[in-house]
């Protein structure tokens, strides 16, 4: 069975982007513990790279997901801009890799159906989508310096992880020889 690792970015003494109220790493813990609980459910082999507000360094996040043997790695985010206005779910993949981007493109599919605005699959080179030898996709899940996008994301981690979710199954039955063994 493949495993699925999901990666709550930042935590412990990194808050990530901080704005109106929110700090990033409690949004990104919270919507990742909802996609685990969700994936769990249904009877994925699925695992995170915390389950707490701890500190875990960008290569202890990909040690785990090469030591693990992990299938397929996506990494939970909130953006943030010195634009209030920004806004939008977007999805990145390591240039050049042809199952990552893939796996952004569906994934980011699945998020169209909570209503937001999209900005696109692009290439980044990220470290955690460089370094994990399996598929991987980092995801900004909306602008926490935007006002009412910051709302939204407080009020719609559930609906967040369900069209994450959604977008993970898609991809397992869209594209299966993407995955390592």
């Amino acid at each position: 069975m493949s495993l699925i690792l999901i990666d709550p970015g930042h935590g412990g003494a990194d808050p990530g982007a901080v704005a109106n109220g929110l700090k990033e790493k409690e949004l990104n813990l919270e919507i990742s513990l909802k996609l685990w609980r969700l994936l769990w459910e249904k009877g994925f082999l699925v695992s995170l790279t915390r389950m707490s507000d701890i500190n875990k360094s960008l290569a202890q996040r990909c040690e785990q997901a090469n030591r693990l043997n992990t299938s397929f790695f996506i990494s939970i985010h909130c953006n943030a801009s010195v634009n209030s206005e920004a806004e939008g779910i977007e999805a990145f993949h390591f240039p050049g890799s042809e199952p990552g981007r893939k796996w952004a493109e569906i994934i980011l599919q699945a998020l169209s159906g909570l209503g937001r605005k999209l900005r696109g699959v692009k290439p980044a080179d990220f470290y955690v989508l460089k370094h994990t030898r399996c598929p991987a996709v980092l995801v900004e899940c909306g602008f926490l310096t935007n006002p009412q996008e910051a709302k939204w994301l407080k009020n719609s981690t559930q609906q967040i992880a369900r069209a994450l979710c959604q977008g993970i199954e898609n991809c397992l039955k869209e594209l299966p020889s993407s995955i390592t063994p």
